[in-house]
């Protein structure tokens, strides 16, 4: 690229993409000019050219891992899409989403062919929220490279699993509420609507809401339009609980909540101190010992910390107390024992779960970047379930038509483990790009946190919430990764002044005071 396209690109991104007032332009006439192919090789050369690039290694991961990358959550949600009936223990907004590709040729080629094209999507989108707001061409493209060429991004776009399509959904609520001007009440609908969905495709989605709904109030949208989000929030929420009530006998989202919380708590909680009732004294964290650590390992270590047994240990063991009490399984009985039991545990304990939850949270960004293993979603080449068992086998039979398990398909897997040796997002990297956008929210307090509340705190809570409830996994940490470039590159538009800039062009433009000029 000449300095004269660098000096073009620099231009355009200090003058938002406004229309005269009168001019008669519409909304999608000025999307459609921004993405003529004159318009992306002059102003968006560095987005298209990596865009490009970016399906070299989507479409070798395809080549490479066949049908699909599966865990036993795939075959589930496979067998959900098939029968229609809501599952127990995550809700059922991807299997609803899977149901439109069950009667097609190779659907889970399909399904991850589509959910490469949500990747670059939410890739681009951050380019473009970026670029609007006044982030130069290159600044806003550095924000969109991890989502575009991270090892484990494509990884998790490449599993039968929801995280993708529930990324797209918060990139999209983003979207739409980030706007200079107030939110208009069909965006508040929409991202309502949205959010509804969000909280059906993963259980901690549902503590999304706080932070939308202030957001939505620190905005000031009105009575009205926040009304009507509420609403249509609100409704498709419980109908859906309403449904699961009338399969399952259970208003709720699922009956696995409690479960999940209690598994939390088996990281710290000492019945000698619980001192619970006799109803819940199986519930104890007794039935696996503690790995053991070398005796003169240090108080903390990463390496440590790694290998002790996780909550989902605990949770899924041949012998937890569920499968074998007076009504075995994941049902409501055994989750409101569960939930019971655990927040016993946190209140008898509550120094001791900050604790646990902190450890999580710390080793979401200084314990992932480890040797190579599909827990952290890297690629290997053994699948993830070495021999499937006969019900995995007819659920995906029934859904897809085949009843391959993940292989790996030579040279082509060869060519992607040596792609992933040395491109991935370090996690100290992520961290500080987090604490950046938090800074920016801290800066901003007298309006509230500022335009970058929303995807801030939207990418803290993904992170937290995992750490609260259950335990993390670097799969639920990857949805902030784009969220925390959103926030702080709106943190440096705010530092440089172009977002208040911007902000003040678009409002002269439609006849309203600037305003940087309002107190």
């Amino acid at each position: 690229m000449s300095a004269g396209d660098g000096a073009n690109e620099s231009a355009a991104a200090a003058t938002p993409v406004t229309a005269p007032a009168g001019s008669g332009a519409t909304g999608w006439s000025r999307i459609t000019a921004e993405i003529s192919p004159r318009a992306l090789w002059h102003k968006h050369r560095l987005i298209t050219i990596a865009v490009v690039l970016s399906l070299i290694p989507r479409i070798l991961e395809m080549l490479s891992f066949r049908p699909a990358l599966l865990t036993a959550d795939s075959f589930v949600y496979m067998q959900e899409a098939i029968n229609h009936q809501l599952g127990t223990i995550r809700p059922s907004g991807y299997p609803f989403f899977l149901t439109f590709f069950q009667f097609l040729p190779h659907a889970l080629t399909v399904v991850v062919a589509i959910q490469h094209l949500m990747g670059i999507a939410v890739a681009v989108a951050v380019y473009a929220l970026l670029r609007y707001w006044g982030l130069p061409a290159w600044g806003a493209t550095l924000a969109a490279l991890p989502t575009l060429f991270d090892t484990r991004e494509i990884a998790l776009e490449s599993y039968i699993l929801p995280d993708t399509l529930y990324l797209l959904v918060l990139i999209a609520i983003v979207a739409l509420l980030i706007t200079k001007r107030t939110p208009r009440p069909w965006q508040c609908v929409l991202a309502g609507l949205l959010l509804a969905y969000a909280c059906v495709l993963r259980g901690n989605g549902v503590l999304l809401v706080v932070v939308v709904a202030l957001f939505l109030l620190f905005r000031k949208v009105g009575w009205r339009s926040f009304t009507a989000a509420a609403i249509v929030f609100a409704v498709p929420v419980a109908g859906y609980a309403a449904l699961f009530d009338h399969q399952h006998g259970q208003f709720n989202l699922t009956s696995s909540d409690g479960l999940f919380l209690w598994s939390r708590t088996t990281s710290f909680a000492n019945c000698k101190v619980i001192k619970p009732p006799a109803a819940l004294l199986a519930l104890c964290p007794n039935a696996m010992k503690p790995t053991a650590v070398p005796a003169d390992s240090p108080a903390f270590s990463i390496s440590n910390e790694l290998i002790q047994n996780t909550p989902s240990d605990y949770l899924w063991a041949s012998d937890a107390w569920w499968r074998k009490d007076s009504d075995p399984g994941i049902n409501g009985h055994n989750n409101s024992l569960a939930l019971r039991f655990a927040l016993l545990a946190i209140e008898k304990q509550p120094l001791s779960y900050l604790r646990v939850v902190s450890r999580d949270v710390l080793l979401t960004f200084i314990g992932t970047d480890r040797p190579q293993d599909q827990a952290e979603m890297y690629l290997t080449p053994s699948p993830r379930i070495a021999v499937l068992p006969s019900y995995y086998i007819r659920y995906e039979r029934d859904f897809s038509g085949t009843t391959e398990n993940t292989h790996a398909v030579y040279p082509y897997a060869t060519w992607m483990f040596d792609y992933q040796q040395p491109v991935w997002f370090p996690g100290v990297l992520f961290l500080l790009i987090v604490l950046f956008g938090i800074a920016g929210v801290v800066r901003d307090w007298r309006r509230f946190g500022g335009i970058q509340f929303l995807p801030c705190g939207l990418a803290v809570v993904s992170i937290l919430s995992p750490a609260l409830l259950t335990g993390s996994l670097y799969r639920y940490a990857i949805v902030a990764i784009p969220l925390s470039c959103i926030a702080a590159g709106l943190s440096c538009t705010r530092l440089s002044g172009r977002g208040r800039r911007g902000a003040g062009v678009t409002a002269r433009a439609a006849g309203q005071p600037d305003p940087a000029a309002l107190p």
